[in-house]
């Protein structure tokens, strides 16, 4: 399978943890669902449907961390606007203090099984260009990319070696046979959500834990179903 590797960073992003919601914190790394609507965004399909062509098991995606995660706390004033004069001349607000990533890059694997869509994502890639704006998270959150590259995706022969894996680890894949080097390393674990169901209802399907290094360096492991993608070590998500 062939995956498409592009990077993705922004001055500011945020991947808001549902359960904080007065003051919205954010997930370190960039979520499957929001990686997932990012890729649509680039292609062109709707936001009000596009999960209906990211089926189970139609696609596979990785996440790596390109440089250290920064973390700010910014105060946001919200304006309760019922019209366009309401921007200007407003009568309330509401300020919230929001957290968000300073500064993120990440990396992201992708393979798709939809192949005009996937063409359509690599052609777009190569030449900068996107249906809609692209976006880390909220959508004021504006990000740029960058292609790096059409690679096909090869199961690792080092399974009893330490590699250094690029992408971020499943938690649940860590069995007795996998090591994980911790020494000198700033490893991290976040439940994000993976994937929503396609019937619109925007409702989360998957959550699951992922290990990654906070400093944007990989994570020296053995470990079994590894890909090698383009001279890097990723497993998907």
């Amino acid at each position: 399978m062939n995956f498409v590797v592009f990077d993705i960073w922004a001055d500011y992003a945020q991947f808001k943890k549902p359960f904080t919601t007065m003051s919205p914190q954010t997930f370190s790394i960039p979520t499957g669902t929001a990686i997932v609507g990012l890729i649509s965004a680039i292609v062109g399909l709707d936001k009000n449907e596009y999960w209906k062509y990211f089926p189970e098991g139609s696609f596979q995606m990785a996440i790596g961390v390109r440089e250290v995660i920064k973390k700010v706390v910014i105060p946001i004033n919200t304006l309760k606007t019922t019209s366009p004069k309401h921007f200007y001349r407003f009568e309330q607000h509401k300020q919230t203090t929001m957290e968000f990533i300073k500064d993120g890059k990440f990396r992201v694997w992708f393979a798709w099984d939809d192949v005009d869509h996937f063409m359509q994502l690599v052609t777009n890639l190569k030449n900068h260009e996107s249906y809609y704006t692209v976006s880390l998270g909220l959508a004021w959150n504006i990000a740029d990319f960058k292609y790096v590259g059409l690679f096909e995706g090869k199961s690792s022969e080092r399974k009893n070696d330490f590699m250094e894996i690029c992408s971020t680890i499943p938690k649940r894949l860590i069995g007795e046979n996998e090591e994980i080097d911790f020494e000198n390393r700033k490893i991290f674990i976040n439940n994000i959500p993976v994937r929503m169901k396609s019937d619109n209802s925007r409702i989360v399907e998957h959550y699951d834990e992922y290990l990654f290094d906070s400093d944007g360096n990989g994570i020296r492991a053995k470990m079994g179903n590894v890909l090698e993608v383009g001279g890097e070590y990723i497993i998907p998500l």
